[in-house]
C-alpha cells in the first residue's frame, strides 16, 4: 500500500446554532471582515443574520453580495476589496460555487506588509488572509480541499485554483441555515455530492480513509434522500444532508475527483446548466460506464444504497446499484435525460473537449478521452 498522506487542516463545527461560535473563530481579536454571500444567502436572511452576529465583534464588516453563478470577474473584484479595506477574515455563505470563489478570494488577498525586527531592520513579511466558510446548502466543502475550480469570465471554463496552504480555517456547518432552502436546491446539491463520493470510492486513488468516507455519503445521503421524497417538509432531513456531504467532501479531499464533477463542468461551459445539476444528471450514466471496471466496488455501492446482494454475482450487484439511483432520482421527480433540460446535440462535442481535459480524469477507473465522454452523453441525451 502507497503512503497515505491523510490531514483535515480545517476545524469542522457541525450542529444546530454551531454559528453562534462564528465570532470565535472569525473576529477574536476584533478583525476586520469582508463578507463574500450569494446573493440567495441575502434573500433567506442569511446574511444579515450573520453580520448581525459578528458586528459586536469586528472592528468593521464589509459586505461583498455575489451571484451564484460568479466567475473570475468577481473573484477579482472582491480580491481589490479585500486588499483596499487591508480584511484580515473573509467569510464565505453559500453553494459551492459561490464558497469556490470567496475561498480563491483569501487565498489571492495575501499582502505583504512591513515588519520591524528586533535589532531594528525592516523586512517584509507575509500577511495572510484567513478564511472561514459557511455553506447554507448540502454542498461539497471546498474550503477543505487543496485545489478549487473557478469559472474563468472569459471562456466560460471552470479552471484550478491550487494552494495547500489555502484552506479555510473554519467550516461551520449549522443545519439550521438550510431550513428555508428550496426543495430543488436541496435535492441536486445532495446528489451532487453523491456522486462526488462516487468517483472518489472507484478513483485510483481511493485508499482506506477514503473509502470509508465515500461508502458512508452514499449510504447517508440516499437514505435521507428516499425519505426526503416522501417527506419534503421534515428539516431535519436537510441536516442529515449536511453531514452526508460533508462525508463526501473528505472522502474528495483524500481521493480524487472523477467524470461525474468534469461531465458537470463541461455541461456547465457549453450548455449554462450549472454544474450541481450537471453533475446530478450524469450519475446513473456514468455509473454504467463504470460498471465493468470498477465492478468489485459497485458490491459495496449497492450495500450503501440499500440493496441485499448476498445471492447474486458481481455484474448483478453493479447494475442493482444503477437501478437504485435511477429509482431514487424518479421518486425525487428528478429527470435524468440531457434532453429534458433542453440540451441538444450540437452541445456534446464541446461538452466533451472541455470535460476531458481535466486532470484528475488521470485516476478514473476506465479511460476516458473526449470520444468516450461524448459517447456517455449522447447516451445520456
Amino acid at each position: 500500500m502507497p503512503v497515505l498522506d491523510f490531514q483535515v487542516p480545517s476545524l469542522i463545527l457541525y450542529g444546530n446554532e454551531s454559528l453562534q461560535r462564528l465570532p470565535e473563530y472569525a473576529t477574536p481579536n476584533q478583525e476586520k471582515i469582508v463578507i463574500v454571500a450569494e446573493k440567495k444567502a441575502t434573500e433567506f436572511g442569511i446574511t444579515q443574520k450573520i453580520k448581525r452576529l459578528l458586528e459586536s465583534y469586528a472592528y468593521d464588516i464589509i459586505t461583498y453580495e455575489i451571484p451564484s453563478s460568479s466567475t473570475t470577474k468577481e473573484l477579482f473584484e472582491g480580491v481589490n476589496i479585500v486588499k483596499s479595506a487591508r480584511s484580515d477574515v473573509v467569510v464565505g455563505i453559500g453553494g459551492g460555487n459561490v464558497l469556490s470563489v470567496a475561498k480563491c478570494i483569501a487565498q489571492f488577498s495575501t499582502q505583504e506588509v512591513t515588519e520591524e525586527n528586533l535589532k531594528g531592520y525592516k523586512k517584509l513579511a507575509i500577511k495572510k488572509v484567513r478564511y472561514i466558510e459557511v455553506p447554507f446548502v448540502q454542498t461539497i466543502n471546498w474550503g477543505l480541499m487543496p485545489i478549487t475550480y473557478v469559472i474563468d469570465e472569459t471562456d466560460k471554463i471552470r479552471k484550478p485554483y491550487a494552494d495547500k496552504e489555502s484552506v479555510a480555517s473554519a467550516i461551520i456547518i449549522d443545519p439550521a441555515l438550510t431550513e428555508e432552502i428550496p426543495l430543488n436546491d436541496v435535492v441536486y446539491s445532495s446528489l451532487e455530492a453523491l456522486a462526488y463520493a462516487f468517483d472518489s470510492y472507484i478513483s485510483k486513488k481511493a485508499n482506506p480513509i477514503s473509502d470509508s468516507f465515500s461508502i458512508k455519503a452514499i449510504e447517508y445521503i440516499s437514505v435521507n434522500l428516499k425519505r426526503l421524497a416522501v417527506e419534503p417538509a421534515n428539516t431535519k432531513l436537510k441536516g442529515n444532508l449536511s453531514v452526508g456531504a460533508l462525508l463526501a467532501s473528505l472522502s474528495t479531499c483524500f481521493s480524487s475527483l472523477g467524470l461525474n464533477a468534469a461531465c458537470g463542468m463541461g455541461l456547465e461551459t457549453s450548455s449554462g446548466i450549472s454544474s450541481t445539476i450537471g453533475t446530478s444528471i450524469m450519475l446513473p450514466h456514468i455509473m454504467e460506464f463504470n460498471l465493468t471496471a470498477a465492478a468489485n466496488r459497485f458490491i459495496q455501492i449497492a450495500m450503501a444504497l440499500g440493496e441485499k446482494v448476498t445471492e447474486v454475482t458481481v455484474i448483478e450487484a453493479a447494475i442493482m446499484a444503477i437501478e437504485a439511483i435511477r429509482k431514487l432520482m424518479l421518486e425525487l421527480h428528478i429527470p435524468q435525460r440531457l434532453s429534458e433540460y433542453n440540451i441538444t446535440e450540437d452541445k456534446i462535442d464541446p461538452t466533451g473537449k472541455v470535460a476531458s481535459q481535466y486532470e484528475f480524469l488521470n485516476y478514473i477507473p476506465r479511460p476516458a478521452g473526449r470520444n468516450e465522454v461524448c459517447e456517455i452523453l449522447s447516451a445520456a441525451m
